[in-house]
């Protein structure tokens, strides 16, 4: 591979599309190669091999002029995920990277050099924008609307099915996505990943969180699968419990303004559904009692 650029990370974008960005302190990631996968789009994915905060051949998106702040629903469900201690969300970072390191780092691939220079957005101090995400290694995807297998989790989440024992974290990990999706108005997943070992789930449809104009169809229909739901992560819900307003603002809006990852509303209604969700685990444990069935471990 090429020769090791060291990139210091900045603190994340604001919401204009040409921004001044201010370096954050002790962080940092050396990228020596991308090479892009053919995935177009807002941000397109690209093939990284990092070291530092990362280490690995990991996923790299570039912020392209057509949606320059598309990384932040990834970004802000990743830290909405990680403050509720939910280990299902690959961590992700954004980092400011010059151009010309960029531009080095694809030196081996002059078809996304091409498409990079065309589209890409460049900031201020001619950084541009790359969200990186750790990869998932193995399993396999199931679409968790209509899969078999899906429908098997929902069967031993609802309690229709006595669960194996050896696939309790699994059931846990199917609800634990739905809470997921619902509190931060994630309602376009269709796929998750199955570790091989099956027994967790891994989560990479995360940008449609916090839409300000959020689908309301999308959200009831969250919702009424989690009313059917009989069996919760004791943990998730205990860190919901505690996830108050000041944590969600140090969570996603620490700093000025222009490092904010979510605007005012979808913040609020955030919250709202939050609560929305302690008062139905209240409710289900109301019904059946805190037999230690409800919320497991």
């Amino acid at each position: 591979m090429g020769e090791v650029t060291r990139v210091k990370r900045r603190a994340v974008l604001g919401f204009a599309a040409a921004l001044l960005v201010s370096p954050s302190a002790g962080a940092d990631v050396r990228i020596s190669e991308l090479k892009w996968t053919g995935n177009k789009g807002p941000m397109p994915l690209f093939r990284a091999a990092v070291s530092g905060d990362f280490n690995g051949d990991l996923e790299a998106r570039i912020a392209m002029r057509s949606d320059p702040i598309v990384y932040k629903p990834r970004l802000a469900f990743y830290r909405v995920a990680a403050a509720l201690g939910s280990p299902l969300v690959p961590r992700c970072e954004a980092y400011q990277i010059r151009l010309s390191d960029v531009l080095h780092a694809l030196a081996r691939d002059a078809h996304g050099m091409t498409f990079l220079r065309n589209g890409v957005t460049v900031n201020n101090d001619g950084t541009v924008t790359v969200l990186i995400t750790e990869s998932i290694a193995g399993g396999h995807d199931v679409d968790i609307i209509s899969g078999n297998e899906a429908a098997t989790w929902r069967s031993w989440a609802e309690g229709r099915e006595k669960v194996p024992a050896d696939r309790q974290s699994l059931m846990l990990a199917y609800v634990e996505a739905l809470v997921l999706d619902f509190v931060t108005a994630n309602v376009g997943r269709r796929l998750v990943t199955v570790d091989a070992s099956r027994s967790t789930l891994s989560l990479k449809e995360n940008g449609g969180a916090f839409n300000e104009r959020a689908d309301p169809r999308g959200l009831d229909s969250i919702l009424a699968q989690l009313k059917r739901v009989n069996r919760f992560p004791k943990r998730l819900i205990d860190r919901l419990r505690e996830f108050d307003r000041a944590e969600a603002d140090r969570t996603l809006r620490s700093g000025p303004f222009t490092t904010w990852l979510v605007a005012t509303r979808p913040l609020s209604e955030m919250m709202e559904r939050r609560r929305t969700i302690v008062s139905l685990v209240d409710a289900r444990l109301a019904d059946l009692g805190d037999s230690g069935l409800v919320l497991l471990p």
